[in-house]
C-alpha cells in the first residue's frame, strides 16, 4: 500500500518522503544548520586569496556584500520551494518536480558530489590544516615521514568518519551536536572579531590602501564572486530538512532567511577585521599557502605567535560544526533519490528506532573521507565552487514552473520574480566568464566540475529505464 502511494505521488510530481520521516527538528536546529553550512572554509580562505590577487579592501568588502545579497535572494526562493514541497530531498526534489526525473537526477547527483562530498572534504582539510599548523615543526622532527607528510589528510578523514558516527545515532544527539558545535564556532569568530578590533595592533588606514592598476579586475571579480558564493553556499541548508522540521510553513522561511542574514553580518565583520589587521598591498606578496589561511595570519599579527597558535587550534575545532552540518543534511538527497529508485534502494531505508537515514549517511561520510586523499585543497575548492554555482542557478530556476502549480501552496516571496532572476543572471554570467579565462588556474577544475554535472544526465536516463523495466512508475 505504501509503495503504491509512493508511485502515485511520484507520477504526480509530489514527494511523500515527509510522511516517512518524523518532524523532530525545531527552529534552532534549522537556523544553526543554515549557519553551520555557510560558515566554513570560504570565510577562512576566500578573503585571503582575493586579497592576494587584488590587494583591494573596498573590492573585497563589496564582493562579500554582493554575495550576501545573492544568498538572501536564493534563501527567499528556497523558502518558497521548501514550503510548497515540505519533504526530504531539497534541491533534487525541487528540480524533479519542476523539470522532471532526469533533471532531478542531474541536480541530485551534482548536489551530492559538488554540494556535499567535496565541501565536506574541503572543510575537513582546512580544519586539519589549522589544527596541524602549530604542530608542524614538531611533526616534521618527530613523526614518521608518511604521517608528517599526510597529517592533514589523516586528521581530515578521521574527523569526517567521527562526525558521521554521531549523526547515525538519534535525532536528539544529532541535533544537540549540531547546535553545540555551531554555537562554539559562532562564538569563536565573534570573539576573534571583538578581541582583534579591540587589540590596537591593526591600523584603520589599511582601508585606504589598494594595489594600483590591476589589469585583470574583471577576472578577479569573476573568480572572487564564485568563491564568495561558495562561502555563502548553505543558505539552502534547512531546505534539506523540510520533511523533518516542525511547522515548515512558519519556521522554514525564518530558518533560511534569518540564518543567512546573521551569516552575512558575521562575514562583513570578519573581513573588516582582516583588513584592519593586515596591509592589503603587502598581502599581495604573501605565499598562497599562507594566504589561504588568512585567519591564522591575522591572529598571529594581532595577538602574537603563542596566542595565534591557540586561536588556530580553536578555529580548526570550530570547523567541525560545518562538517557536521553537511553530514547531517547531505544524506537527505540520496535518501529521497533512493525512495524514487533513482539511487540504490538501500540508501532509502530508515534505521528502526531512530528513523534516521543511516545507510545514506554512511555513503556520504565514506565518500567524503575518501575524496580527501584525491586532490589538493585549492583544486577541490575550485572544483566545487563553479559547479555548485551552476547547480544553484538551476535549483533557483525551478521556482518558475512550481509557482504556476495551483496544487502546491506555501510561503510566497516578496517582489517575485526579482530575487530568482537576479540570482540566475549573476550566477550564469559569472560561470561563463570564469570558463572564458582559459589561462587561469581555475579553468580545468571548473571544466571538470561542469563535466560532473553533465555526466549525471545519461546516468539519470539509464536509471529511469532500469526503473521502468522493474515496474516502477518513476
Amino acid at each position: 500500500m505504501q509503495d503504491a502511494a509512493l508511485s502515485q505521488t511520484i507520477e504526480e510530481g509530489v514527494d511523500v518522503a515527509h510522511d516517512l520521516t518524523p518532524r523532530r527538528f525545531g527552529y534552532w536546529t534549522g537556523h544553526f544548520v543554515v549557519v553551520a553550512s555557510m560558515v566554513g572554509a570560504g570565510i577562512l580562505t576566500s578573503s585571503g586569496l582575493m586579497l592576494k590577487d587584488a590587494g583591494n579592501p573596498v573590492l573585497l568588502l563589496t564582493l562579500w556584500v554582493v554575495g550576501g545579497l545573492l544568498a538572501i535572494a536564493g534563501a527567499i526562493t528556497i523558502a518558497e520551494l521548501a514550503t510548497r514541497l515540505p519533504s526530504v530531498g531539497g534541491d533534487y526534489l525541487f528540480v524533479r518536480v519542476a523539470f522532471g526525473p532526469a533533471a532531478g537526477f542531474v541536480v541530485g547527483w551534482s548536489s551530492f558530489i559538488l554540494g556535499f562530498v567535496a565541501p565536506i572534504s574541503i572543510i575537513a582539510m582546512l580544519s586539519a590544516s589549522y589544527l596541524v599548523a602549530p604542530l608542524e615543526g614538531w611533526l616534521n622532527e618527530n613523526a614518521p615521514l608518511w604521517i608528517s607528510s599526510n597529517s592533514i589528510k589523516i586528521i581530515a578523514s578521521g574527523m569526517i568518519l567521527a562526525v558521521t558516527a554521531v549523526h547515525i545515532r538519534t535525532h536528539k544527539e544529532s541535533s544537540f551536536f549540531q547546535i553545540a558545535s555551531t554555537a562554539l564556532k559562532m562564538g569563536m569568530l565573534v570573539l576573534l572579531v571583538v578581541a582583534g578590533l579591540s587589540s590596537g595592533q591593526g591600523e584603520w588606514v589599511h582601508f585606504s590602501h589598494s594595489s594600483e592598476g590591476t589589469k585583470e579586475l574583471l577576472a578577479i571579480c569573476s573568480v572572487g564572486i564564485i568563491r564568495v558564493s561558495y562561502a555563502y553556499s548553505g543558505w539552502n541548508g534547512a531546505g534539506y530538512l523540510a520533511g523533518e522540521i516542525r511547522e515548515p510553513n512558519r519556521l522554514l522561511p525564518r530558518c533560511l532567511v534569518e540564518g543567512t542574514l546573521s551569516v552575512m553580518l558575521l562575514y562583513v565583520m570578519v573581513n573588516v577585521l582582516y583588513i584592519y589587521a593586515i596591509d592589503p598591498v603587502n598581502f599581495t606578496a604573501m605565499p598562497v599557502e599562507d594566504a589561504q589561511r588568512i585567519a591564522e595570519v591575522v591572529s598571529k599579527k594581532l595577538f602574537g605567535n603563542g596566542i595565534g597558535n591557540v586561536i588556530s587550534i580553536l578555529i580548526g575545532l570550530s570547523l567541525v560544526a560545518s562538517v557536521s552540518a553537511y553530514v547531517l543534511t547531505g544524506p537527505r538527497i540520496i535518501f529521497a533519490m533512493a525512495r524514487d529508485k533513482m539511487f540504490p534502494t538501500f540508501a532509502g531505508s530508515l534505521k528502526r528506532g531512530s528513523d534516521l537515514p543511516v545507510l545514506a549517511t554512511l555513503v556520504l561520510g565514506i565518500s567524503s573521507a575518501s575524496l580527501v586523499w584525491m586532490g589538493k585543497f585549492l583544486e577541490l575548492l575550485d572544483y566545487a565552487s563553479v559547479g555548485l554555482a551552476a547547480v544553484s542557478a538551476i535549483v533557483v530556476a525551478s521556482i518558475f514552473p512550481i509557482r504556476r502549480r495551483t496544487d502546491l501552496t506555501g510561503y510566497r516571496m516578496p517582489l517575485y520574480p526579482l530575487a530568482p532572476i537576479l540570482y540566475i543572471l549573476l550566477m550564469g554570467a559569472t560561470v561563463v566568464f570564469t570558463l572564458s579565462q582559459t589561462d587561469g588556474e581555475s579553468f580545468w577544475p571548473a571544466v571538470l566540475s561542469l563535466v560532473t554535472i553533465v555526466a549525471g544526465y545519461p546516468v539519470g536516463l539509464l536509471m529511469m529505464r532500469l526503473t521502468a523495466k522493474s515496474g516502477s512508475n518513476v
